[in-house]
C-alpha cells in the first residue's frame, strides 16, 4: 500500500466520527427549537416510561469523565506520560451523556408538568454539556492522531464540560430535593462563608397553645396553618402577614418545595433577603420590594406572582394593601398591631382576612375532592388500559392528577367509525375531551355521547352528522368548546345547542347555516362565540 493510500485508510475513521459527532451536536442542539413547549398532556406512556430512566443513568456519564480527568492527570506522572490514551473511555462518557440527556428530553417533555425556571435550566446545561463532551472526544481523536497538537483545545473542553456538569447536577438536585438540599444543615459558621442567613435556634412551644409560628420560625409546608389571630393586640409579621404568605406563596417559595427564583419566603431573613432577582423586601420602599412588584404585575404578564394560571391562590386587593403596609411601616418582625397604628382602611383589611376555621375547611374539602379524583380515576383505569392497546397514543388522562380522558381519532381518520367510537361507551362517563373530525362517526355512532356528561370540548368537523346528532349533544351540560365545520348541520338544528348554557365556541362554517341562523342562536346564547370562517 503506498503512502498516500495509507494516509487516507488513517483518516476515514476520524473523518467519519467527526460527521457522525457534529450530526449528534447538531440534532440536540435545535431540539428546543423544534419541540417547543411541553404539551399539556405530556407525551405516550411508552416515552413516560424511558424517560423516568433519567435519573438512574445520568451517573454513568459523571462517573465516566471523572475516570477521564484521572486518566488525563495521570498523563502527568513521568512514567505515565506514553503510557494509554483516554479516547476509549472518553468515547463511553460522551455516548452515555448523550443517552442521559434523551432519556432528560423524554421526562422533561413527557410529564408536561416542568415549566419552571430550574427544569428548564437544568434542560438546556444538559444539552450543553452532552454537546461539549461530544465536542472534547472528537477533537481528542484528532489531537491523538496530530501526536498531541491542539491538546489545549480538548483540556477547555474537558474542563469546561466539568464545570457545566457541576451546575446541570446541582439543578437536578434541586429539582428533586428542593434548592437548599446541601446547605439545609450547614452549621452557622460555613452559611456564613457562603453568604446565607445564619440558622436560629428553634424554641420548644406546645402545639396545643400555641397555633401560630414564632417570628422567623420556618414552618412545614401541609402542616395545620397558621392562624389569622385579628384580636387583641398580634405581632403583625406572624399573625397577619405570614398567614397570608403560608397560603399563598409557601406552595412555590419553601424549602418543601421546588423553589421558583432560589426565592424562600418561609423564614423572615430568607423573605427579605430575596432570591435570584435581588432583594424580596425592602423595608420602608414597598413600591421597590420584588414581592409587591410582582404582585401588582398584570394577570396576564407571565412574571405576574403567584402565577397567572393559580386562579385559587391569587391575592385579594386587601391581602396586597395589607403587606405594602407592613413593608411600608418598616417590615419590622416583632412590632404589634398598635405599634404600627393601622388606618382604618388597613383595620377593614384586617377584617377580611379568612379565618383558619374557614381555611382548615377550604383544605378538608380539596383533599376529599383529590380523593375523589383518584378513586373515579381507578375506577376507568383498567378500561383505559385495555383501550390503549387498540387504539395506541389516542386515549390519555387530561392530566397525571385527574380522572378525565382525552381521546383523539385524527390519526385514524376514515379508519375510525361508529363502531370503534362505541368501544368507547365504558368510559364515556370521564370523557372531557373528544376529537372526531375527519371520522367517519354517524348521527347513529354519535347517540353514544349523550352518556359524556363530563365533555368540555367536541370536535366533528368533516363527518357526515346532521342536526339529528345534536339531539344528543344538548344533554351535555358541560360542553364549552363544539367544533362542526364542514358538516351537514342547520340553522333549525342550531337552535337546540342554545340549551347548552356553557358553551363558549361554536364553529360553524362550511355548514348549512347562514347568517340568519347564527343571529337567531345568538339571540338565545349571547354569551357564545359563532366562528364562520372566511
Amino acid at each position: 500500500m503506498t503512502d498516500p493510500d495509507t494516509q487516507k485508510s488513517t483518516l476515514t475513521g476520524p473523518i467519519f466520527l467527526t460527521i457522525c459527532g457534529l450530526l449528534v451536536i447538531a440534532a440536540l442542539a435545535s431540539v428546543p427549537f423544534l419541540a417547543g413547549a411541553p404539551p399539556e398532556n405530556g407525551l405516550p406512556d411508552l416515552a413516560k416510561f424511558i424517560g423516568r430512566f433519567h435519573p438512574v443513568f445520568l451517573h454513568l456519564p459523571i462517573g465516566m469523565l471523572l475516570l477521564v480527568l484521572v486518566l488525563e492527570i495521570g498523563h502527568f506522572i513521568p512514567r505515565n506520560r506514553a503510557g494509554y490514551s483516554t479516547r476509549m473511555a472518553m468515547f463511553f462518557a460522551a455516548a452515555s451523556s448523550v443517552v442521559a440527556t434523551i432519556l432528560g428530553l423524554l421526562l422533561y417533555y413527557g410529564m408536561g408538568n416542568y415549566r419552571d425556571e430550574v427544569a428548564e435550566r437544568h434542560l438546556y446545561g444538559g444539552l450543553i454539556f452532552s454537546c461539549g463532551m461530544v465536542a472534547a472526544f472528537l477533537v481528542k481523536v484528532w489531537v491523538d492522531l496530530a501526536a498531541g497538537k491542539g491538546t489545549w483545545l480538548y483540556w477547555t473542553l474537558l474542563l469546561g464540560s466539568t464545570g457545566v456538569m457541576g451546575f446541570v447536577s446541582h439543578d437536578g438536585g434541586s429539582l428533586t430535593h428542593g434548592d437548599d438540599y446541601l446547605t439545609t444543615y450547614a452549621p452557622n459558621p460555613v452559611r456564613k462563608v457562603m453568604g446565607l442567613p445564619e440558622k436560629e435556634e428553634k424554641k420548644g412551644k406546645s402545639e396545643s397553645t400555641e397555633l401560630a409560628a414564632a417570628p422567623g420560625e420556618k414552618k412545614p409546608v401541609g402542616s395545620k396553618a397558621t392562624a389569622v389571630q385579628t384580636s387583641g393586640d398580634p405581632v403583625v409579621y406572624a399573625n397577619i402577614i405570614t398567614p397570608i404568605l403560608e397560603q399563598k406563596c409557601y406552595g412555590c417559595h419553601s424549602a418543601d418545595q421546588k423553589v421558583k427564583g432560589k426565592y424562600r419566603m418561609e423564614e423572615y431573613d430568607l423573605l427579605l433577603k430575596g432570591g435570584s432577582e435581588g432583594d424580596g423586601i425592602i423595608p420602608g420602599k414597598s413600591a421597590e420590594s420584588n414581592v409587591v412588584v410582582r404582585l401588582e404585575l398584570p394577570m396576564d404578564e407571565e412574571e405576574h406572582m403567584p402565577p397567572p394560571d393559580k386562579k385559587d391562590i391569587q391575592l385579594g386587593p386587601h391581602e396586597v394593601a395589607l403587606i405594602k403596609w407592613w413593608i411600608d411601616s418598616g417590615a419590622s418582625k416583632d412590632a404589634k398591631l398598635s405599634e404600627l397604628k393601622p388606618s382604618d382602611e388597613i383595620k377593614s383589611a384586617i377584617a377580611k382576612l379568612v379565618p383558619p376555621e374557614a381555611l382548615a375547611e377550604k383544605k378538608a374539602a380539596a383533599e376529599q375532592e383529590v380523593k375523589q379524583e383518584a378513586k373515579k380515576r381507578e375506577s376507568v383505569k383498567a378500561d383505559v388500559e385495555r383501550l390503549r392497546k387498540e387504539f395506541p397514543a389516542a386515549l390519555n388522562f387530561e392530566s397525571q392528577a385527574s380522572s378525565g380522558l382525552v381521546f383523539t381519532a385524527v390519526s385514524m381518520r376514515k379508519e375510525f367509525g361508529d363502531d370503534d367510537l362505541a368501544k368507547l361507551q365504558s368510559v364515556m362517563p370521564a370523557m372531557v375531551s373528544l376529537d372526531l373530525s375527519s371520522s367517519t362517526v354517524t348521527d347513529n355512532g354519535a347517540k353514544i355521547l349523550a352518556n359524556a356528561a363530563e365533555l368540555k370540548s367536541l370536535r366533528l368537523s368533516e363527518t357526515t352528522v346532521t342536526d339529528a346528532a345534536l339531539e344528543a349533544l344538548v344533554k351535555l351540560p358541560k360542553l364549552e368548546s363544539l367544533n362542526l365545520y364542514g358538516t351537514q348541520v342547520t340553522n333549525e338544528g342550531i337552535l337546540k345547542l342554545a340549551e347548552l348554557k356553557n358553551l363558549k365556541k361554536l364553529y360553524l362554517w362550511q355548514t348549512k347555516v347562514d347568517a340568519a341562523g347564527v343571529q337567531a342562536f345568538k339571540a338565545k346564547l349571547p354569551g357564545c362565540e359563532v366562528i364562520m370562517g372566511l
